[in-house]
This record gives structure tokens, sequence and C-alpha cells, in this order.
């Protein structure tokens, strides 16, 4: 079932991407699943499967547990049996007459000690933890806890029952965490591709898997936007219609002007309709001319809140018009390589290596029971016409790199934007945007009044906004837990296509985490929140980490 999700909703992006194949159904092993290498199948390394069972391998362990009795010299020598379990004893006679050890065999036995660690930690290098079915996604920089054994195995264990492909279950996820400014949990499981002609070229999930993140997008978006008004080229509210060089006004607001911290926190009056991006052979100035883009003239530009794409689109194409830059440049120059980030707005950035490490995006499209379908970057990935990108000119519409959802990127890259945020803008001792920058992007601008009800709260699911974090609030209608009502969250969520992920931090703290997963299995509308109006997916990542990772405090209490 195909359905769209109710916030967030990432515009189709100008790199038109055509799926040359399904992609086959999914169902969590029952058991780890070991993979062993095979030849590669074209530029990518592919893992046979073989099952593994998590019960202990029975004819090792008598192997292991047979008692070996050394043999010593009859002579002088008395031998006791053994009782209570107790291992056989000898006289002091042995001692005294015990053979003298040569140089020679203390080499041996040394060399046959190393081979023996050396085997022991080969062995170690091919455990499979429950829920990774590929023997890469142990290796440390894709799995490593610094909880304590119990918390790790709740929280492992709750991440891979979310593995499978029916109800509310994934085919691949990623989650890091950080506590007081230092990361102390990552795991990736799962698939990042899956074949559609043989499960044993199925692709893992890794720290550099690069996905397309939705809405999180916007914090970068928005993050290079105000870093033109730190260096005093753009004005918060200032009619943004100066720097587009067009008039931009709500027809039934024609006094009214339109501003950039409007568009950054979505009070701009603007709405996704007809469509949620601007057609790609259009420009903005065309299309906002003459579309019924607007919300209805009761819903005055800078008091109704209306979640929508097309004003990062103009974000986007302002940026354009301020630096003379291509936003995916721009993009790149000043946000993206400070933040030691090689993820792109635009395909055409990446190596052919980089595309292999794609991760696809999927959904079930004909029920349940039936296969998981590449919604987004299928194999063979095709890339966006570069006869197009040669003659797009700056500044008509930035929509083309998909400015409000087209960030492709990394789970180990998302948590250099976490970190920067915790960090007040410092970046591994850069500064890359100023503390007033970030409280900004944290200061909420619009907060959903029932009473006015200036806000379509079931439409978006988001009760409160800045330029452009979500404030998750503990004793909300989107609180990130239950029965937690002094935990907060800054940060945003992202929807599209069958990806759900979020970017978020405690705020006043160094204490966040990052999320995602690569599809669904069934459709949102039967995924709805049990204790909140997030989704169950998003309810099951944060839970599970808020409560093996954040426990409560009463420091919680105070007021924010």
């Amino acid at each position: 079932m195909i359905f769209h999700f109710r916030k967030k909703q990432a515009s189709l992006i100008a790199i038109a991407l055509y799926f040359s194949f399904s992609s086959l159904s999914f169902a969590a092993p029952a058991t780890p699943v070991i993979r062993k290498p095979e030849p590669p199948v074209g530029s990518v390394s592919r893992e046979a499967t073989v099952n593994s069972s998590a019960t202990p391998n029975t004819t090792q362990n008598k192997i292991e547990n047979k008692t070996r009795q050394p043999k010593v010299a009859t002579t002088n020598t008395t031998t006791h049996s053994a009782v209570g379990g107790h291992a056989p004893t000898t006289s002091t006679a042995i001692e005294k007459h015990a053979p003298v050890t040569t140089q020679r065999d203390t080499k041996s036995t040394a060399a046959k000690t190393a081979a023996k660690n050396t085997a022991a930690q080969e062995k170690d290098k091919n455990v499979v933890t429950p829920g990774h079915p590929f023997r890469i996604q142990d290796k440390e920089e894709n799995y490593r806890s610094h909880l304590s054994k119990a918390a790790t195995k709740r929280l492992d264990t709750t991440l891979a029952n979310m593995i499978g492909g029916s109800e509310d279950k994934v085919p691949g996820l990623a989650v890091i965490v950080f506590k007081d400014g230092k990361e102390i949990y990552r795991n990736m499981m799962g698939n990042r591709f899956l074949s559609p002609r043989n499960p044993k070229w199925n692709l893992p999930i890794t720290a550099d898997s690069r996905f397309r993140v939705a809405s999180i997008s916007k914090i970068f978006t928005a993050a290079g936007y105000l870093k033109l008004v730190e260096q005093g080229k753009i004005k918060l509210d200032e009619d943004v219609s100066r720097y587009l060089g067009f008039t931009l006004r709500n027809p039934h607001f024609p006094n009214k002007v339109i501003t950039s911290r409007m568009l950054l926190s979505h009070t701009s009056s603007i709405r996704d309709y007809p469509t949620p991006y601007v057609p790609f052979k259009s420009s903005v100035k065309a299309f906002f001319s003459s579309s019924d883009c607007w919300t209805p003239a009761t819903r005055a530009p800078g008091v109704y809140f209306s979640y929508s794409n097309l004003n990062y689109v103009l974000l986007g194409t302002i940026i354009e018009k301020v630096t003379g830059q291509r936003f995916d440049k721009y993009m790149t120059q000043a946000i993206l390589k400070p933040l030691d980030i090689k993820g792109s707005f635009n395909l055409r950035d990446f190596s052919s290596s980089d595309i292999q490490k794609m991760g696809t995006i999927y959904r079930k499209t004909k029920g349940e029971s039936g296969r998981y379908y590449a919604q987004i970057d299928d194999r063979p990935l095709e890339l966006p016409d570069s006869g197009r990108l040669a003659s797009y000119r700056p500044g008509t519409n930035a929509g083309l790199f998909s400015p409000q959802g087209g960030l492709r990127i990394s789970p180990d890259e998302l948590t250099h934007m976490l970190q920067m945020l915790m960090d007040k803008g410092k970046y591994k001792g850069t500064q890359i945007l100023s503390p007033n920058t970030v409280r900004l992007m944290e200061t909420q601008v619009w907060k959903y009044d029932p009473v006015s009800q200036n806000g379509n709260i079931e439409d978006s699911s988001i009760e409160s906004y800045g330029m452009p974090l979500q404030l998750f609030r503990g004793d909300g209608e989107t609180r990130p837990a239950p029965n937690r009502p002094g935990f907060h969250l800054l940060g945003h969520l992202g929807e599209a296509y069958g990806f759900i992920g979020g970017l978020m931090w405690q705020p006043e703290t160094q204490n966040g985490f990052i999320f995602l997963q690569n599809g669904c299995a069934s459709s949102g509308n039967i995924n709805k929140g049990t204790y909140s109006l997030n989704y169950r997916w998003e309810e099951n990542f944060m839970k599970a980490i808020i409560d093996n990772v954040f426990p409560y405090d009463n420091r919680e209490y105070k007021s924010f």
C-alpha cells in the first residue's frame, strides 16, 4: 500500500529516478544470518548466506568441555580421585620428578598459545550479533556500545526486533547516540539494498551508507541560509521579494510582506498545493505568480502554520540569487565541507564507489505479504541529466536540487551536524555557525494554539516549530516517550517514500541521537503512534533510546 506522509513530505526531486527492477521481499531471520565471502558481482562485493543458530554448537561444546588428563610418570606417584567435581591432584613426588622444561619447549608452547589466541580472535570476528544479518555490521565502525551490558542487550534486542517484513517492521536501520558530548552507542542493522534476483547479493547498512534523508535536509538548508544572515547578506524580517527579484504575495493579503523568518518557520501562508515542488522546467517566479498555493483568506502570513516544502524551494532559490552559486555547490562549500560531510544534494557529486554505498528506500506496495519495492535510489541508479545541470541558471528554481528533502548523507555524517548544534555551532574546534545563529534555529517561532487553531496539527503532527527545528515537549502531543513529561527534544524528523528518520537532542545538553530506517512494511495509516501523534516507527526508536540511555532524572522537571 502506498501512503503519503502526513508531515515533512519531501518533494519529488529533479533527479528523476526510474527503477529498473523491483526489490525482493524481506523477513527478519529468526536466527542470525552469517555471510561468507564469495566472488564479487559487478563492482560491489557480495556475501553468501549460510544458516547460523543462536543455540551454541553442541559438537563444539563437547570438544571444549572434554577433560584432558595429562600423562604423568607412575614412579612415586599417588593419584587421588576427583571428588565433588574437583580435578585430580598429584603428590609432591611428581613435582620432584617433573621433566625439566627446555628453551625449545618454551618457544613451542608460546607459539601454540599465540596460534590459539589468533584463532580465537578470528572466531570472534565471525560472531554475528542477533539482528545483524551481515558480519560487517559487527565491526567497530558499525556497532559499538559503552552502555552497561544489560542496557546494551535491551537496546540491541529492541532494534533487532524492528527488522522484518510485516507490520511495523523495516528492512534496515541505523542508530547513533551521544551522551555528554561523547558517542555512547551505535548500531547498523539490516539491508541498504535488497536484490530482486538473488538474496546473496543483498547489501548491508553500514555507517557510511548514504540515504536520501527527506526533511532532515531542512536543517542543513536552514543552516546555509542563516550563515548568509550572519554575514549580513540577508535580513530575516525583510521582504523576500527583494532577494527573489519579483513580488511574492499571498493574493488574499497583498499588503502583507513575506519574510525569511516566515519561510523558515512555515508561517508564510504558502501550502504544498497543487504540488509540493516547483516543476523542474518552470521558474519559481512563474509558479508563484500563477498557482493557487496559498492558505485560505482567513489565514494571514506570519500567523498560521502550514508545513510546506515550497517554503524551502524558495529559500534555496534565494541562496542562489544572493550568492550567484548553484544551491548544491554553495551548500557543499558553506556547510557540508566544513562539517567533514561528503554527502551532497547532487547525485553527480558522488564517485562510483560512493554510488555503490548508496542506500535504497523501500515500501511494500502490494500488501505486507508481498515484496519490498524500491522507491528511491534503486540499482542501477540513474544520475541527473548533465545537460540540464549545465544549462541551469542559478536563482531560477533551486527545487532542481530539492533543498527541502534531497540531501544524501550517511548516519555517521548526520552526527556531525548533531554535534555542531549541540556544541553551539562548533564542530571539532571550528566555529561553523555562531552561537546566536544556533539559538535562532532553536527558538520557537510558532506554537499550536487549540483555541485559535493556528495550524493543522493533525496533518503535520508538529506542535511547535523554530527555524527550522521542532520542539518535542515531554508533556505534549508529540512527546518523545511516555511518562517522561520533563524530557524534551529539539530536532527534526524526516518522512518520505518509506524513509523515517530523526536528528534530535535535549535542549541545553550534549545528549542526542540520530536514527533512520530505509523503508516500512505497512501503511502509515495503521502505524499511528500509541502514545503520541508521531508514527509508531518514531516512537519505537525514541522510546528505546530514551529508556536505555537516558533513564529518569529529576533535573528533567526544570522549566524549559
